[in-house]
């Protein structure tokens, strides 16, 4: 078998994959290959990027549905992909068009890069950050308009379509939003960690952040690893027991007595 035919048989497997397993990933939640929207507009993609930023890290759902909606009062439900701002510094290269899945799977398959670039490319729609605001914001009403439109968009995954109907049950009960879950101000408290805001997401040291947890923190080099390193994380209270955290790839390695077994138990 030629060198071309074998590329071309894994990125055919590579999206099959990733097909059954996120119906090619653009927005949050997931659409259909065929119905994916236009791309969004330079200014409109910042937008975009700050408000999954808020989102994700639970700054403020109310500022994020703010600047989702102003993108879709202008461009309608568009499309945004980006890489972190660290690949390009790691990868030193042109990297592809994260908008485009395809060239981005190819690349990876290819081996052109030493990092895992369809796992590090992120990608959000405006009707899917206006829906998970609305779920994070707990407004019934909100979440059945908006969930009604990214089903009629493609997006007919389970977790849309029952969030929509528990949404709609909650309404027919006369219900209008989530019962008010304020955190208790007993509980939280500013952690002393050096902080970098990078693509509007606060980046934290591991080994500080380890330390503030209490939790061992090591950076060993390992070739077998996407960047040549491996973090190795222990737990006071079971020393015997290591997690090393793969950079780049979703496998953690769990160690007892110098031995390793790899799970994948989550993304590093």
């Amino acid at each position: 078998m030629t060198k071309r035919t074998c590329i071309f048989c894994w990125v055919t497997v590579a999206l099959i994959w990733t097909v059954g397993q996120n119906g090619l990933l653009l927005a949050s939640p997931p659409v259909k290959i065929d119905r994916l929207p236009p791309v969004a507009p330079k200014e409109a993609v910042e937008k975009l990027k700050q408000a999954e930023a808020f989102l994700e890290q639970g700054l403020s759902a109310e500022l994020a549905y703010r600047l989702a909606y102003e993108v879709y009062q202008k461009h309608g439900n568009v499309r945004a992909a980006w890489f972190p701002s660290w690949v390009y510094r790691q990868v030193k290269k042109p990297l592809p068009d994260p908008n485009d899945r395809l060239a981005v799977i190819g690349a990876v398959v290819e081996g052109e890069y030493d990092l895992p670039l369809n796992m590090l490319r992120r990608g959000v729609t405006s009707l899917g950050l206006l829906f998970r605001a609305s779920c994070a914001l707990g407004d019934y009403e909100a979440i059945v308009k908006w969930g009604e439109m990214l089903i009629r968009a493609g997006n007919e995954s389970y977790s849309v379509l029952k969030t929509v109907e528990s949404a709609r049950l909650a309404l027919a009960r006369g219900r209008k939003r989530y019962p008010s879950r304020q955190p208790s101000k007993d509980n939280w408290r500013p952690l002393p960690l050096r902080f970098r805001v990078e693509d509007y997401f606060v980046l934290v040291p591991l080994d500080e952040a380890c330390k503030v947890l209490g939790l061992g923190c090591s950076i060993t080099p390992s070739p077998k690893m996407a960047g040549g390193k491996g973090i190795r994380v222990t737990k006071p209270d079971a020393p015997n027991i290591a997690y090393r955290l793969f950079l780049g790839r979703p496998l953690v390695e769990r160690l007892e007595n110098g031995r390793g077994r790899t799970e994948t138990l989550a993304y590093a």
